[in-house]
């Protein structure tokens, strides 16, 4: 029962872009006001990748929650998470090398699915069988896909049945028919089976499950409505950007998952009746990475790269440079009716290399507003923007609202007014990388 008379809630924060939106910084932020004792992940695996800034410390976490920088705070991994077990043990032994030692406040769901040694393989196998038809994705390669896949089949292997007698032969099992499929991406991509790089992975993927066997595996479902029941709260962290929705994305390029706050019951087996706020993270500028039409992308590359560098528009995860685009309204409002959000962090605000800036307000195909986001992106033919002044670099780290310059002010105004509609309000405005670099701005 609750100590304090009161059940606990849980908030969601997710990006209502294409992700990379900053949102582990976020995480941190809302952390530190303190009424939060654990962070969850709901779906998504080490594709996503969340860089984290604590002073002269970064880590870059992939599948271990973002509040891994905050002592004290549990750190959750749901069912609905794919679990990369090598990319999780060397990010446990990071942790630990940069002070924190999160394995006593690490939970995972024994429901989460298992990312095997031969999955990766997989991953890369079916990329070249698509792009023999120039339908490349633009995968991360980590697995996530196949994995999903295998648990959709049902032949999949999930975290908990690490611990049963029987889990070799399952794997065994499931390894021969990962082989044969791979055998036949050989026969119709000509796809190279890299056999010593299999082997070497084979034995991280080994070494990997020793260890994680000696984690704490558990029924999380329960767990955190324990936790609720107590009075506990807790922040539930979306992986990837709402716009790569697999149900309402741009697919196929998409990631395998769900990464709408609908999800969370789902992915973390809690009721939705638990949710409280749902907190929407945008860049100040719109990017993306991997596959697909991007109807915001800056048509100017020399304007685009200047972009690209001043935001450090690379993956955390892939180090590929990301697509970079101005704010796409159109876009955003799509992910906030989706998402139900209704507070909005914006970040690297302190970027805009350009006198001018622009925000797309309309999609348009072959000269006609389209009055319903697209099914599919190749729809759009052009786009309607509208433009404002830029504020060039004068906003990185500031803290303090009144020292705003007053081009930004403007923007932030006019993204509000354009978003009255939703009853949405802009909670913070990042101008930096580092906790500090923040504004509160509501």
């Amino acid at each position: 029962m609750s100590t304090n008379g009161k059940k606990g809630f849980i908030d969601v924060l997710v990006g209502l872009q294409w992700g990379d939106e900053g949102k582990g910084k976020n995480i941190d932020e809302l952390l530190s006001s303190g009424i939060y004792s654990g962070v969850a992940r709901f779906q998504g695996g080490a594709n996503a990748g969340h860089t984290l800034k604590f002073g002269n410390t970064e880590f870059i976490g992939h599948i271990v929650p973002s509040g891994c920088l905050r002592e004290g705070v549990e750190l959750y991994v749901g069912n609905g998470v794919v679990v990369d077990i090598v990319s999780l043990v060397k990010e446990i032994k990071e942790l630990k090398n940069l002070g924190f030692d999160v394995e006593n406040r690490l939970y995972i769901s024994n429901r989460a699915k298992l990312v095997t040694a031969l999955h990766p393989f997989l991953d890369k196998a079916e990329e070249a069988y698509r792009s023999k038809d120039g339908e490349k994705i633009g995968t991360t390669s980590r697995g996530i896909g196949p994995t999903y896949s295998d648990s959709r089949a049902r032949r999949g292997l999930l975290i908990g049945d690490i611990l049963f007698s029987d889990f070799n032969q399952k794997e065994e099992n499931l390894a021969k028919i990962h082989m044969d499929f791979l055998k036949m991406y050989q026969r119709e991509a000509g796809f190279e089976i890299p056999n010593e790089k299999i082997m070497e992975m084979k034995e991280k993927w080994q070494e990997a499950l020793a260890l994680v066997k000696k984690l704490k595996i558990c029924d999380l479902s329960s767990l955190l409505q324990k936790r609720l029941a107590e009075g506990k709260n807790i922040l539930a962290e979306g992986a990837q950007g709402i716009m790569l929705d697999i149900d309402y994305g741009d697919y196929p390029n998409v990631t395998s998952s769900n990464t709408l706050p609908a999800n969370v019951s789902l992915g973390l087996g809690v009721s939705h009746r638990t949710i409280r706020d749902i907190y929407g993270v945008i860049k100040a500028y719109t990017t993306k990475v991997g596959g697909g039409d991007f109807p915001a992308r800056i048509k100017d590359k020399e304007v685009e790269k200047l972009f690209q560098d001043a935001g450090h528009e690379f993956g955390a995860t892939t180090g590929r440079s990301r697509m970079c685009g101005w704010l796409d309204l159109v876009a955003l409002k799509y992910a906030i009716g989706l998402s139900g959000a209704n507070k909005i962090f914006v970040n690297k605000a302190d970027i805009c290399p350009t006198d001018k800036i622009k925000v797309v307000t309309e999609y348009l195909e072959n000269g006609k507003m389209m009055k319903e986001f697209p099914l599919r992106l190749n729809q759009v033919t052009d786009v309607t923007t509208e433009e404002m002044a830029g504020w060039g670099g004068a906003n990185y780290g500031i803290s303090k609202k009144e020292n705003v310059s007053p081009a930004l002010s403007l923007y932030l105004d006019y993204i509000k007014n354009k978003l009255t509609d939703f009853g949405v309000e802009i909670v913070s405005v990042g101008t930096g990388p580092d906790r500090e670099h923040t504004i509160s701005w509501n």
